[in-house]
C-alpha cells in the first residue's frame, strides 16, 4: 500500500483505517505488524458483496507472501469478513 502524508483522511471502521481499491479492502494500520486484506469474490445484483475472502497478513514485506499469510477465511458479507477481521486484527496486534 502507498505510503500517505500524514494530512490524508481515510473512512475509518471501528477506530482503524479502512481503504478499498476496486475489489480490494485493506483494513488497519499499514504501520502496525498486521492488516486485514479482503476481496471481493462475488457481488449480488446490486453491487453488494456477496461473497468475500478475508486474510490476516503481517505487514513484514521482507517476508515471502505464503508467510505473511496467518489466517484465511471466507464469508457471505463484507460484515461478516469486517467482524472476523477486527477480531484476528485486535488478537494479532496485542
Amino acid at each position: 500500500m502507498p505510503a500517505k502524508s500524514e494530512n490524508t483522511k481515510y473512512f475509518t471502521y471501528k477506530g482503524m483505517p479502512l481503504v478499498r481499491s476496486k475489489n480490494y479492502i485493506y483494513f488497519g494500520d499499514p504501520s502496525k505488524t498486521h492488516i486485514i486484506f479482503i476481496t471481493i469474490l462475488e457481488t449480488n445484483g446490486e453491487n453488494i458483496p456477496a461473497k468475500v475472502s478475508v486474510e490476516l497478513l503481517l505487514t513484514d514485506e521482507s517476508l515471502p507472501p505464503m508467510e505473511r499469510l496467518l489466517k484465511r477465511g471466507e464469508k457471505s458479507s463484507l460484515y461478516e469478513a469486517l467482524d472476523i477481521g477486527l477480531i484476528w486484527l485486535q488478537r494479532a496486534l496485542k
